[in-house]
């Protein structure tokens, strides 16, 4: 079993899944997902304390993302605009 897994892995990194361009921005949200679970994983004492501050990083992680995002397209048109 461990030899099928394996070769469905190994074959899967030399011919990775094509996305559509539109999809590539989605794939950040189960990212973000992840990173803020583990990140509160690592701060918890109890599973009971995961839920809403897990929920609350992601949307924070999530919100720094995009101020970045707009941040350097300000920084981008500013430059377009006046340079």
């Amino acid at each position: 079993m461990m030899l099928g897994g394996s070769l469905v892995l190994g074959w899967l990194m030399l011919h990775p899944i094509t996305l559509p361009d539109s999809w590539r921005l989605w794939m950040l949200l189960p990212l973000v997902a992840c990173v803020a679970l583990v990140y509160r994983a690592t701060r918890a004492r109890q599973a009971s304390e995961l839920p809403w501050p897990t929920v609350k990083t992601f949307f924070q992680i999530l919100a720094g993302m995009v101020l970045i995002a707009l941040g350097f397209w300000v920084a981008h048109w500013a430059a377009i605009r006046f340079l």
